[in-house]
């Protein structure tokens, strides 16, 4: 049924497309043609609905009026001595709109306000009647609905400029004229009051909080709810801690943000993206990266260290990012939902006079030396190699060496000086670009946001960049009253030159090769030509990696558009149907032409010049359709009810060619090559689901959610293709229960729990199928053209499915100028998607299938405090740590330890036992050198070994050293917890933030110590080499063998051991941004500028020799991928960026 349903959409799918993208343009040129007509109709309502957030206490109303402009981006008009002895006053808003802080803070000063051309003009009100010649005094105390004493409340004498504020225990005392005198009492984020004072002279009041201010609204799966209703683990973050930093995606600004989101720059590849994990490691066989979902629309693609989806997003262009942790709140999203979900929303228009926003920076990216490699120079090199070939020849000749055993241009080591920095000169100090224009505005039918952009970021590795175009129109319009209707489009252009990242180490060609070139040659011969070859003698015979960055053609761009266009339809009260379509397209190529004046590893040019060409382009659709309830009844009891029905398509279609025995180098295209080899390939799969969601909540304090999602995937096998994922939640707001009122300094706390199921369909497309590969036979004695069958099926093959409790609360204190909010959870992952070894009898050896079963736990705590806010001065820190413990629980069908990773001699670099963590390091367990021939001859040993190798634990206890049968487990790449540290500093127009990340009690694997230290003298090697054991009378300092001996005993060296791992506990203070802002704009054009300076990866604190946040779960190969975290073959570096930019509003 499924694939006939698939199969008529695919037929369907084209011509719909291309009639919806003609109308989609067509509404777009309509709307915003409308919006231009209406948009200034609204200026000043919509300077009034400018949303406000702010805390003063017993300032003046100067002070606050200023601060108020600075905000809003407005100017005050008023005669000086309108506030000539006004009383100080007290301002607390969060996202209140101005008019009604306006209301609130003027209105008890008899002092009215209006708005013309952008401007607020303050006038006083019609004066009072005269004072009495008698005054009264009246005293008393201010206090919340908790009882909590409520400082800063201004309570004058209506009518009159007469008045005072509480003091920090709530107490006040004022003179009034007579028993007929009303006094007003308000306090931004409360109800006022008016209260006739009558023959009292003691009056306690309690000011009830105002529920707008509670209603601060979270982005939710398929929805949003008000913050306080949350029953789910869901972080949302401030677009004002990220907006600011120079990176390409939004996603690598969050590190260091969110407790239990680990967020690693494993490189600094230009439009690259961090690997992202959120709880841990829970999937084997499918992807570990979580959902990105933008504007309602999940995204298929994923971001790994070369490229990365969100790129194509403008940070400048998101309005909101929310984080769904824990499985109540991802299993909305199903199958897809096991590693967490982000939800990204971009900016709409508001109704308004259209406002205009220009957002430029730019800067420049420097490596630090705490990340260059340490290699030796020309001069170390050579007395290396020189002393290897003397200790050689004394141990295996007994004699010394002679001028004629030295090359000769290792003789003299002393005159040869530092000779070419091969890192130095492949890197290079690179510049970085922003620019982004926008414009908003619209009215009550119709609101716009449009918006263009431009990035330029050149690669601190000679070659590289990354360029992005991009234009978005967000269009919304109601049509009537019950009628909504809207469409987001997206388009974006990239360009990238020199897709590198570093990750393959030595075997990269120009960047990767450099690391290990030796360091005798110059990049240029004396005529100031490339010097085409790098060698000396003994090491391997390099083209010159500085050459090959610069004139070896490798590029790629590619044209995405994101659309989204939706209906929402309230046919009766409370009751909306909303329908969507979606669509996400890409188009991507690549071009790689190498020259013939470039060789090869020990071939010299000139060579035949080849190529390749590849293409390859998806076309994504969503189509969604839900229905919801939302009511309140018996003032008591508030209800939303969800069910909802989407489709989801995709086709991949790709092409990779490969050109052979061009006859020169002047015509790159394929049709000047003689030998033209390539294939071409599409692939398809698509999603069914049915929702549905029930939120309750009774007198807002008891919470409930129930979810469900049924989804059916192309991807598994026909017997097992539909997957269930519930979930529910529980919330009690004990703070709202009567028996905590009492306790004043409470200002929330709210518990919850959840349990839920979910889960993770990032598997091949056609996992489940045999695979068929050509191959030819021999029928009647001639060769035909066949297929065979290359691997085995599996038709129960299915979901990996995660199953997560988690315990939570959400703590106030002191008027929530302290906030704890804290989680604690449990996540099994079964089902695992394994290659399980079966009987050779079936003629394969092994399957794909669902076995295993993964356990995460941890604690998450995040704190905010206002740690002061007087005045103008104020300074908030934002504090998270997670703690996760991964354990594996089953494996496969007989629990057997897996072997994943290789080395550079083809050994496994990690394990995944029972009872263990995924992936542990795995290899030898280095035990010291044999300082004697005894030592050796009294075992265990290996054939061949002699003084100054490198001695080893036997793990087997068999006497002999070989390779796996003694490796052991030698480090853990997980972390003890990870933690992040915001502080964020204002004074007057002053601003200053600084973040810092870290990690405490994990280890690396650094792997590029496998041609590092090769000490057979091909490679350029790092200078802790020049402390090896050379003699029992220079032993060097311990660790690093002789260079005598068999062969076996350097290649133990370099192989996977314990000398490998190494700490990477560090702390890094990510980002420092100090800004200045200039609320009264510049001129009559300028309404509000911003100007800050900000640095990036400002400083790095670590012991550990490479990058601590390397990873490399989002790779594919035998290297890398979740088997195989931790390890390093010193990727692209990070660079530390240093920028300058403007924000410019008109």
């Amino acid at each position: 049924m499924q694939g006939s349903i698939v199969s008529t959409l695919n037929r369907k799918t084209v011509p719909i497309m291309k009639k919806w993208l003609t109308s989609t343009c067509l509404v777009l040129w309509v709307f915003a043609s409308y919006c231009g007509a209406y948009a200034n109709d609204s200026a000043d309502q919509e300077v009034l609905q400018r949303r406000i957030s702010l805390n003063l206490v017993n300032q003046d109303v100067k002070v606050v009026l200023q601060q108020l402009s600075k905000l809003a981006e407005v100017r005050f008009t008023y005669q000086s001595s309108l506030f000539g002895s006004t009383p100080k006053v007290s301002v607390q808003a969060q996202n209140l709109p101005l008019s009604k802080v306006l209301d609130q803070l003027l209105r008890p000063l008899q002092v009215e306000y209006k708005v013309e051309a952008q401007q607020i003009i303050l006038i006083r009100q019609s004066p009072s009647a005269p004072r009495t010649a008698v005054d009264t005094e009246v005293s008393g105390t201010v206090t919340d609905e908790k009882g909590e004493p409520l400082p800063g409340v201004n309570i004058l004498v209506k009518g009159t400029q007469r008045g005072v504020a509480t003091d920090v225990k709530g107490q006040y005392r004022l003179r009034v004229p007579d028993e007929n005198a009303v006094l007003v009492f308000s306090f931004v984020g409360f109800t006022p009051q008016e209260i006739t004072v009558g023959s009292r002279t003691s009056l306690n009041v309690v000011l009830k909080a105002d529920a707008s201010a509670l209603n601060e609204v979270v982005v939710v799966g398929y929805g949003t709810q008000r913050a306080q209703d949350v029953t789910g683990s869901v972080a949302s973050i401030s677009m004002k801690n990220v907006k600011e930093m120079p990176v390409a995606g939004l996603d690598q600004s969050l590190s260091g943000q969110i407790a239990g989101v680990q967020i690693s720059s494993s490189n600094g590849v230009p439009g690259g993206g961090p690997q992202i994990q959120v709880r841990g490691i829970g999937a084997v066989g499918g992807g570990s990266q979580p959902l990105y979902v933008v504007d309602g629309f999940p995204l298929s693609t994923t971001s790994n260290q070369t490229s990365n989806p969100i790129n194509d997003i403008p940070p400048q262009d998101i309005e909101s990012i929310t984080v769904l942790k824990d499985a109540s709140a991802t299993a909305i999203y199903g199958s897809r939902g096991a590693n967490g979900v982000i939800l990204i929303t971009t900016k709409r228009g508001k109704t308004g006079k259209t406002n205009v926003q220009v957002g430029v920076y730019t800067g420049l990216q420097q490596i630090p030396d705490k990340g260059k490699p340490d290699l030796m120079n020309a001069q170390e090199f050579a007395q290396f190699r020189k002393e290897a070939i003397s200790d050689r020849i004394r141990a295996e000749q007994n004699r010394e060496a002679t001028d004629a055993d030295i090359p000769e241009q290792y003789r003299n080591p002393e005159r040869l000086g530092k000779g070419t920095n091969w890192f130095e000169a492949m890197t290079r100090v690179a510049p970085m670009t922003d620019v982004n224009l926008s414009l908003s505005g619209g009215n009550e039918n119709l609101n716009t946001y449009v918006s263009a952009g431009f990035f330029q970021q050149d690669g601190v590795v000679t070659g590289t960049s990354f360029q992005r175009f991009s234009l978005r129109a967000n269009i919304d319009g109601r049509l009537s009253d019950k009628l909504r209707v809207g469409v987001n489009l997206a388009p974006t252009f990239t360009r990238r030159q020199r897709g590198i990242f570093g990750g393959a180490g030595r075997g990269e060609q120009g960047f990767g090769e450099g690391l290990v070139a030796s360091p005798l040659p110059p990049v240029y011969l004396s005529d100031g030509s490339y010097n085409p070859m790098i060698q000396s003698d003994g090491t391997f015979n390099y083209p010159n990696p500085v050459m090959v960055l610069n004139e070896v053609d490798d590029r790629s761009n590619s044209t995405r558009v994101l659309i989204n266009a939706y209906a929402e339809y309230e046919p009766v009260k409370n009751l909306k149907f909303k329908t969507t379509f979606n669509t996400d397209w890409q188009d991507g190529r690549a071009e790689y032409f190498h020259p013939s004046t470039i060789g090869y590893l020990n071939q010299n040019p000139p060579t035949i010049p080849t190529a390749r060409y590849n293409r390859n382009s998806y076309q994504n659709w969503l189509n969604e359709n839900t229905l919801t309830y939302q009511t309140t009844f018996n003032e008591v009891h508030s209800l939303t009810a969800l069910l909802g029905f989407t489709i989801q398509q995709q086709t991949n279609k790709g092409a990779s060619f490969t050109g052979e025995n061009f006859p020169d180098d002047d015509v790159k295209t394929f049709n000047a090559a003689a030998r033209i080899t390539g294939s071409t390939g599409q692939e398809d799969w698509s999603l069914l689901s049915y929702l549905a969601r029930l939120n309750y909540a009774y007198r807002d304090k008891y919470l409930l959610t129930a979810t469900l999602r049924r989804d059916g995937s192309s991807r598994f096998g026909q017997d097992n293709r539909w997957g269930i994922f519930p979930s529910a939640a529980l919330g009690w707001r004990i703070s709202q229960e009567e028996f905590l009122k009492p306790v004043n300094w409470i200002s929330d706390l709210k518990l919850r729990a959840s349990y839920g199921v979910s889960g993770n369909f990032e598997i091949g497309n056609y996992t489940y199928l045999s695979q068929m590969i050509s191959n030819n036979y021999v029928l009647g004695g001639t060769l035909v053209g066949g297929r065979q069958m290359e691997t085995l099926g599996n038709p129960r093959l299915g979901w990996e499915r995660m199953h997560e409790l988690n315990v939570g609360f959400d703590f106030g204190l002191l008027s929530d100028r302290f906030y704890i909010t804290a989680d604690f959870y449990r996540r099994n992952t079964e089902d695992l998607l394994l290659n399980v070894e079966i009987p050779q009898s079936s003629g394969f050896g092994s399957v794909m299938e669902n076995r295993g079963n993964v356990q995460n736990k941890g604690v998450e705590l995040a704190i905010t405090s206002r740690n002061i806010s007087r005045g103008s001065l104020g300074w908030t820190t934002n504090f998270n740590i997670a703690f996760n413990r991964n354990k594996v629980l089953a494996l496969g069908r007989s629990d057997r330890p897996i072997l994943s990773g290789v080395s550079g001699e083809g050994n496994p670099t990690n394990i995944t036992m029972l009872g263990r963590p995924l992936g542990l390091f795995y290899g030898y367990v280095f035990d010291g050198l044999y300082q004697s021939q005894e030592e050796i001859n009294a075992g265990p040993a290996f054939p061949g070994a002699v003084p100054g190798n490198m001695r080893v634990k036997d793990v087997n206890g068999d006497g002999v050293i070989t390779p796996v049968d003694d490796f052991d487990v030698i480090g853990n790449p997980y972390p003890k917890f990870t933690w992040g540290l915001t502080n964020t500093l204002n004074y007057r127009n002053f601003d200053l933030r600084v973040l810092v990340t870290g990690s405490v009690g994990g280890q690396r694997l650094h792997t590029a110590y496998e041609y590092l230290h090769n000490i057979d003298g091909v490679f350029n090697v790092t200078r802790d080499i020049k402390d090896r054991w050379r003699s029992p009378e220079q032993p060097g300092n311990g660790r690093i063998p002789t260079t005598n001996g068999s062969g076996r005993g350097r290649v133990m060296f370099r192989d996977v051991s314990s000398l490998w791992v190494e700490d990477n506990d560090y702390a890094w203070i990510k980002n420092i941004t100090l800004g200045y802002n200039l609320s009264k704009g510049i001129g009559k054009v300028i309404r509000s500028a911003r100007f800050y300076v900000s640095a990036q990866n400002a400083i790095l604190i670590t012991n550990y020799t490479g990058n601590p946040e390397v990873q490399n779960y989002g790779n594919s190969g035998t290297k890398s991928g979740t088997l195989v975290p931790g390890v390093d073959y010193s990727s692209y570096p990070v660079p530390r960026i240093f920028t300058v930019g403007t924000n410019l509003s008109f």
